[in-house]
């Protein structure tokens, strides 16, 4: 299965691709998408709020069809503390995203866009460090590609 830790193959790898693919093409189309709706006037709150209402709707709606809400209404009815944490998770994920698109409307797409890849090498970095795990040469050449896309992005954007 994907995602299977300790597992190493080409599905895998693929698999893996073609996520970060996807990822990266989200990172660069969503803030720009942002800015120029900020641009039009709705403020960053206002754009989170709108953002979040129509993540919740397709999430509710997935979670219904594929009947995994009454599963999760189950799990939060014997397990009451979940609902503590997930709205915990909530709050710090509000916050975050309201951070994020703050910036996006000061900064502009790029610094937010370099600042949030840069977050991401930090947070692998710290759980290489934190909790050990062999460094193959194929990560840090990885992570060496990340940083030297974000420098050289920052780099041509501002001239």
């Amino acid at each position: 299965s994907f995602g299977t830790e300790g597992t190493d193959g080409p599905g895998n790898s693929t698999f893996g691709i073609i996520i970060l693919i996807i990822s990266l093409l989200c990172d660069a189309l969503v803030p720009n998408i942002q800015k120029r709706i900020m641009t039009d006037g709705l403020s960053a709150a206002a754009l989170m709020v709108n953002t979040n209402a129509v993540g919740f709707s397709v999430l509710l709606l997935v979670m219904t069809l594929s009947g995994m809400l009454t599963a999760t209404v189950t799990a939060a009815i014997e397990r009451p503390e979940l609902l503590i944490y997930l709205f915990s998770v909530g709050i710090c994920l509000g916050m975050a995203v309201l951070a994020y698109t703050r910036l996006i409307q000061s900064s502009g797409p790029v610094i937010a866009v370099a600042t949030a890849t840069l977050r991401k090498v930090v947070t692998v970095l710290l759980s290489y460090v934190l909790f050990p795990k062999p460094l193959l040469p194929i990560h840090a050449f990885s992570g060496l590609l990340v940083l030297a896309g974000v420098f050289l992005s920052t780099f041509l954007n501002k001239r």
